[in-house]
């Protein structure tokens, strides 16, 4: 016998426990060495990668000092060249030496020369930049581009001469130019002796950023040599660089300064917002004949006024670049753009003609007189900045008495002077400064437009200040609007032209791009300077430096590295998916779990073997215990094994089997006599249902049999599939009248028209007895007054007497509802009703309160005698609903529901014309069935019952949908609920225990059944089927008394 106490004493078999160790020791090992070669493999990845960023930040700056070292030398080395220059103009033999050294050193761009005259000689080696063969118009067998500038004024000209490699002359071509070298930063800060390097500027020649070194000649003749490096040197060198990494182009590397400002990247800018393109505007033929002649407009660039104007490495962008660049679009206007110098350098350069346009300008009465205005393009409002935890500052009045940072040259500092001379105005070169002298405590607050101050907090990070908005000048009005100066009327009608035009999805795409900071599609936010903070964080603490950082940056986990190299003044920063440096050990670990996985299935079929002896009859008893769950319990079989505990566990799995049969078998049965039992106690319940709930299922179950057991006809293809749907049928067949144990007896017995709790049908008749009584009184009344009218009197009581019970016995045979009720006797009643009598006691003493909520009149005083009607409908016979009749939508249920829940009137109830229910109480006769829904839906039926609620509760439908409760039709109703249908009809007809009617003999059930099925009322395949098969005579040997059983002719309906 298996025991629990016993099993939990046992231990697990000895195969089990090798098989398992064997596992599991196989698994910890695998794991513990896998983990230690990820862990140092990893190690090893990241010390490699710090070697090798060491390695490329040492050749960054071997490459960079090397590069600059070289230009000044080889500056220094030409400038030494004799006879240079020669009476006052530019010796050309010296090209050949300029081509060699470009030849051999191959990362110059050009030589330049400049002469205190103006004049201006280039050298461009367009091996260097391949995008300068296109803006140049050269061919590829050119190799040199020699320009030349000479001339004054107007009559300035520059000569393309173009060369091959020999330096051979292929054509010529010449334009008009402006462009002096004498105001470009190269040669301004060029010195006899020492070489100058310029900032980052756009080249004239090719619109493309570069450096410049230059130095100026030591034959006393002023001229200047300067050599251009383009920046795109620079890129290639760290797009080398990054590639060299592993991932190549995923990685980043840049060179800033210690401010986060890019020097030079390998990184490719590209704008997520494009600003939509303009079309050509409608220009007159003045206005063509203007733009045709203009050519190549220079136009000003500043460096550092993000977002506005602004260079980056020489290269401009901005929103007024990218207005600029719409105005050419509509107007065929070409730009250039000239950079590198201050503001006041470039109204400088704009005053002496070598720029024809001013761009980003605020009109003021000292510029007023420079040249024609545009209309502003841009509205900007002030702002400052100052340390957290001030009170706001809307007034510049606020900061009289404050030192107040400004950057350097800016035009509205005279006008705010002007007004508010109390303010000390401290200038610096960009407002990235100003920013840095607030922080430092240097100045009380920073004011510039605050477009610029938000977009440099952005830029650079900045954090941990207080901005104060929309600053107020009141009473004065402060100059605000950004405009386009030109010295050409004509030229700035056609820009305000094209002004005009810019459309409002421009407008609205500029704003995005440039100035709302809010949006999350701002690209630019951080435009010219390293995109992650950490850059400048890592690089400004020297501890943190030649080390890799591991960071989360916009959700992607990075290895960060920083290093310093030009004595600290440059920064190399390299930013690296972490997966790209720790791939390889991340492969290796990946393979090596892969050997391992292998050699684990390799090993499984050994472990399998090994456990068979136990896993065999395990699966076995699984299958046994599948035959348990599947109740099918004379299937269950004993398991042979030699390991104990599993043949204990066989054991008792066949006893549990036999346990939960016999267990099963009884709650069966339980649940079988509890629906008999209810179904008895309906029947008991009143003896016009009599033995109704048994012999239904009866019934049910013989035809239901025999339509099971047909291999012809209708009903061959008709079967329960197993003993549960026989069973399911069967219960619901003895629970279809459930529902009538909640309806009123009264109801269920109702015999006459006039009953309720009793048979109102006496206070009728006693109402009679008084009209009897009444007409005797008048009669002896009439006779003490006339003696000699006794024989006439007589005769009138007599009569009354006769017509009294010729009514009463009208209206006592009304109330049986035997007969069908006609108009005329309808009339008839409605006429009786209007006899009167005298009532002398109060008809509302000795109620039960449930009748007091019947009158709904408040108590008067009423006048004894009171004239009663013979029959009455009065307020108080009607029973109202207590609550609202709802129907669970689940239900399906299509009944009308009557007003009251009852109406006991007596001329009402007397009107029946059929039967003797009125239509509350059909109605609640018929919510039997409701009820049998309800009580079946609540009960959680097993599967193989779940059908019992629907059978049940369909036995008074119609295969033409005039049925109750859910009016269904033929075609949802399946057969076992049509054999119900009949099975109910069949025995309420033929049923001898109904004191209400006489049981009719079989002939006429028969053939009222047959009445029923033409009218669809009943399927007649089944009716037909009922009769051929012998189960109605079957029945009612069975069940019915000797005296209706009689003789049916089934041949009349069968046919």
């Amino acid at each position: 016998m298996f025991s629990v106490v016993e099993y939990e004493n046992k231990r697990v078999s000895i195969r089990f426990t090798v098989v398992s160790i064997f596992i599991f020791a196989t698994v910890l090992t695998s794991t513990i060495a896998i983990s230690l070669q990820y862990y140092f493999s990893q190690s090893m990845a990241t010390e490699s990668a710090l070697k090798h960023f060491d390695l490329d930040a040492k050749h960054m700056s071997q490459y960079l000092s090397q590069l600059d070292t070289e230009a000044v030398n080889i500056t220094k080395l030409l400038s030494g060249l004799d006879q240079l220059i020669e009476d006052d103009h530019f010796n050309r033999k010296a090209l050949y030496t300029f081509a060699e050294l470009m030849r051999s050193n191959p990362i110059y761009f050009g030589v330049n020369v400049g002469l205190p005259n103006g004049d201006f000689y280039q050298l461009i080696n367009l091996d260097v930049f391949p995008p300068s063969r296109v803006k140049s118009f050269s061919i590829p067998s050119d190799r040199w581009l020699f320009s030349f500038i000479t001339g004054k004024g107007e009559h300035r000209i520059r000569q393309f001469i173009y060369l091959n490699d020999e330096l051979q002359e292929r054509i010529v071509k010449e334009e008009v130019t402006v462009y002096d070298p004498r105001v470009r930063p190269w040669f301004i800060n060029a010195d006899i002796g020492n070489v100058s390097r310029t900032q980052p500027y756009l080249f004239d020649s090719i619109q493309s950023p570069g450096k410049t070194y230059s130095i100026q000649l030591p034959d006393a003749s002023g001229a200047v040599l300067g050599m251009d490096i383009t920046l795109e040197t620079f890129s290639k060198y760290l797009s080398a660089v990054g590639q060299n990494i592993s991932g190549g182009s995923a990685n980043e590397v840049y060179v800033y300064k210690p401010s986060g400002e890019i020097i030079s990247s390998n990184q490719k800018k590209s704008d997520q917002i494009k600003i939509p393109q303009s079309s050509p505007l409608a220009l007159s033929q003045a206005q063509h004949a203007f733009v045709d002649n203009s050519l190549l407009l220079r136009v000003s660039n500043e460096t550092d006024w993000p977002p506005i104007d602004f260079a980056i490495s020489g290269q401009p962008h901005g929103y007024a670049v990218d207005v600029m660049e719409l105005i050419s679009q509509m107007t065929n206007l070409h730009f250039s753009y000239v950079n590198g110098l201050s503001w006041k350098g470039l109204v400088d350069a704009y005053k002496t003609g070598k720029i024809e346009l001013l761009q980003s300008v605020i009109m003021t009465d000292e510029n007023r007189d420079l040249g024609v205005f545009s209309e502003p393009f841009l509205t900007l409002s002030y702002s400052v900045v100052t340390v957290e935890g001030l009170q706001p500052i809307t007034h510049i009045s606020e900061l009289e008495g404050h030192k107040i940072a400004v950057p350097v040259d800016w035009l509205i500092i005279k006008y705010i002077k002007h007004y508010f001379p109390d303010i000390e105005f401290v200038e610096y070169a960009s407002t990235h400064e100003c920013f840095n002298a607030v922080r430092r405590g240097e100045v009380m607050a920073a004011l510039d437009t605050g477009i610029n101050l938000r977009y440099t907090a952005r830029q650079f990070f900045i954090e941990n200040l207080m901005f104060h908005d929309d600053l107020s000048f009141s009473p004065y009005s402060i100059p605000n609007g950004l405009r386009i100066l030109a010295k050409h009327k004509p030229l700035i009608e056609i820009i305000n032209l094209a002004l005009a035009n810019i459309t409002p999805e421009q407008k609205k795409a500029l704003k995005l791009k440039w100035i709302d900071s809010s949006s999350l599609r701002q690209p630019m936010k951080t435009m010219g300077v390293v995109p992650y903070k950490a850059l400048i964080d890592i690089g400004a603490d020297s501890q943190q430096h030649n080390k890799l950082h591991k960071l989360m940056i916009n959700g992607i986990e990075q290895f960060v590295y920083v290093t310093a190299f030009a004595s600290g003044q440059s920064m190399l920063g390299i930013v690296v998916p972490s997966e790209i440096i720790l791939a390889p050990s991340t492969h290796k670990v990946l393979t090596s779990i892969f050997i391992t996985a292998v050699c684990m299935l390799t090993f499984l079929p050994i472990a399998w073997v090994f456990s068979n002896p136990i896993i065999k009859p395990i699966n076995l008893l699984c299958h046994e215990n599948v035959k348990i769950k599947l109740r099918d319990y004379d299937s269950v079989i004993k398991v042979s094994t030699r390991i104990k505990e599993l043949d204990e566990l066989s054991d008792s799995m066949l006893e549990m089997a036999e346990a939960h049969k016999e267990y099963e078998a009884s709650q069966k049965a339980l649940i079988e006599a509890i629906i008999r039992l209810i179904a008895q106690a309906v029947d008991d319940k009143s003896p016009y249902t009599a033995g109704h709930c048994n012999r239904v299922p009866e019934l049910g179950l013989m035809l239901a049999n025999a339509a099971h057991k047909a291999n012809s006809g209708p009903f061959k293809s008709f079967s329960f599939k197993n003993e549960d749907e026989h069973r399911e049928f069967r219960i619901a067949a003895w629970l279809h009248d459930c529902g009538k144990i909640t309806t009123p007896e009264h109801i269920v017995d109702k015999g006459t028209k006039l009953e309720a709790n009793y048979n109102r049908i006496h206070e009728i008749r006693m109402r009679f007895e008084v009209l009897w009584r009444d007409a005797e009184i008048s009669y002896l009344t009439l006779l003490a007054d006339s003696p000699e009218s006794e024989d006439v009197l007589r005769e009138q009581l007599n009569a009354k007497y006769v017509q009294l019970k010729l009514d009463f016995e009208f209206i006592a045979n009304a109330n049986i509802g035997g007969e069908f009720m006609s108009q005329e006797h309808k009339d008839r009643l409605a006429l009786l009703a209007n006899v009167t009598w005298k009532r002398h006691f109060d008809d509302r003493l000795g109620l039960s309160p449930f009748e007091e909520l019947r009158f709904n009149e408040p108590t008067t005083e009423v006048s004894y005698p009171v004239t009663e009607q013979l029959l009455r409908d009065k307020p108080e016979h009607i029973v109202k609903r207590l609550k609202k009749v709802e129907f669970d939508p689940k239900f399906g249920i299509k009944m009308e529901i009557p007003e009251h829940q009852y109406n006991l009137g007596e001329l009402y109830n007397l009107s029946i014309s059929r039967g003797t229910l009125t239509a509350e109480d059909r109605y609640k006769i018929n919510e039997h069935i409701i009820s049998t829904i309800k009580m079946l839906e609540s009960l959680p039926f097993p599967p193989e019952l779940a059908r019992v609620p629907r059978y049940a509760s369909t036995h008074h439908e119609t295969l033409k949908g005039t049925g109750y409760p859910r009016k269904l039709t033929g075609d949802d109703l399946s057969i076992p609920e049509r054999i119900l249908v009949i099975a109910d009809i069949f025995e309420a007809l033929t049923a001898v225990d109904r004191p209400y009617k006489k049981a009719k003999p079989i002939s006429v059930a028969v053939d009222i059944l047959h009445k029923m099925a033409l009218d669809e009322h009943l399927d007649i395949e089944l009716f037909r089927f009922f009769l051929s098969t012998g189960i109605y005579l079957e029945y009612a040997n069975k069940f019915l008394d000797a005296s209706q059983i009689d003789e049916v002719d089934i041949s009349q309906y069968l046919s």
